[in-house]
């Protein structure tokens, strides 16, 4: 039997996409997941109770891992849109499941990084397991909010490499929130376009122009979260293979940027660096934005251990040194512009605790300089 081959130039038939819903507490997200079609919600924040009336799909209360560890595809037949509520306590819970086995575990209690490691991989295979189903997968995650710089960001509640795994296979990304309308009123909005203090994407071509969904209230659009999903398999649905790829690599890169953006530390160098992919459309775009942000944050590669490392932690001199420091300079005759000036500095308190005597030695060549000149 031949394969059935799509040209590049031919829309793909997509029978199942992948949703990755983010938000603030409160907000509704466990309720928003019962409007998928025939959905199957995995409660793993232990929080469908509260949702009342309008939990209208299957639930299945994932106490521990064992309880939904040996998932099977007969499981799921009933279902159509499998809801994952939410992705950081699915990783505790696998991580809880690991800490069950003492060889796992460091003296002060926490997690082996090899059983990190494996927690990561558990995790990445009960993903692939749910995609495998065919069924619409929906990701559900807590929102956390980063300081870069002046900007507040918001992002998804999950740690290390899966993070970023998420956002590569996600079709539909969604920032959940509330704005005030001009009536002074409270509304809910999902924005699926990406922007400076959220991370998004958009195949699916929701929202328009400005990717913003309004959620309507739930007891009277039971199929909300069904409608969206259709609406975006829909757009994707119209895209040749060539096309889809472009707008994803397109999202992909921009959401790397991002991120980049937002490390602050060696350990988010490595994270990103591990779920950089080779084959990727932008991966030396990639790999550069890495790159440059590695070098504005003073990191550097270390090729033994195959990572990235911290800049050595800055120990400024004290405030007794500074107001000694003030003192010698008075006394040398100089003034402290004229000293930062010469030691290429802003101010005073940039000089290292332990370069102290050397910079009054230096400071004191100086000022017989300036006497002999």
């Amino acid at each position: 039997m031949a394969i059935n081959i799509i040209p590049a130039n031919q829309a793909l038939l997509v029978q199942a996409i992948i949703v990755y819903l983010y938000a603030d507490p409160g907000l509704g997200k466990t309720s928003i997941g019962f409007t998928g079609d025939k959905a199957i919600s995995f409660d793993f924040d232990k929080g469908s109770h509260r949702t009342g009336e309008l939990r209208r799909g299957a639930v299945v209360q994932a106490h521990q891992w064992s309880d939904v560890a040996n998932l099977t595809m007969a499981d799921l037949e009933p279902y159509n849109t499998i809801v994952i509520d939410t992705v950081g306590a699915m990783l505790e819970s696998i991580k809880t499941h690991l800490m069950l086995n003492a060889t796992n575990k460091q003296k002060d209690g926490s997690l082996k990084l090899k059983a990190q490691g494996l927690a990561n991989n558990i995790f990445k295979q009960y993903v692939n397991t749910l995609i495998a189903s065919g069924k619409d997968v929906v990701f559900i995650a807590h929102a956390s909010e980063d300081q870069s710089g002046d900007q507040v960001i918001y992002r998804p509640d999950l740690g290390g490499k899966n993070r970023n795994e998420l956002y590569r296979i996600a079709d539909i990304m969604g920032y959940l929130t509330t704005v005030t309308t001009g009536e002074g009123k409270n509304a809910r909005v999902i924005s699926f376009k990406p922007c400076p203090t959220h991370h998004a994407k958009n195949a699916g071509g929701l929202g328009g122009d400005t990717g913003e969904v309004w959620v309507p209230d739930l007891k009277t659009s039971p199929t909300f979260l069904a409608d969206l999903i259709k609406q975006a398999k829909d757009h994707i649905n119209t895209l040749t293979p060539d096309q889809l790829a472009a707008i994803k690599a397109q999202e992909d890169l921009e959401n790397w940027v991002q991120s980049c953006g937002e490390a602050q530390y060696a350990s988010d160098l490595n994270q990103l660096t591990q779920s950089l992919v080779d084959t990727h459309l932008y991966y030396k775009n990639m790999r550069a934005e890495l790159v440059r942000r590695a070098l504005e944050m003073k990191c550097t590669f270390d090729k033994q251990r195959n990572a990235w490392v911290d800049p050595p932690e800055f120990n400024g001199i004290s405030d007794e040194q500074l107001a000694d420091l003030q003192d010698f300079i008075d006394t040398c005759g100089l003034d402290t512009k004229t000293v930062c000036e010469h030691l290429g500095l802003d101010a005073l308190n940039q000089i290292e605790a332990s370069k102290f005597e050397a910079v009054k030695n230096e400071i004191e060549q100086v000022a017989k300089g300036a006497m002999t000149a």
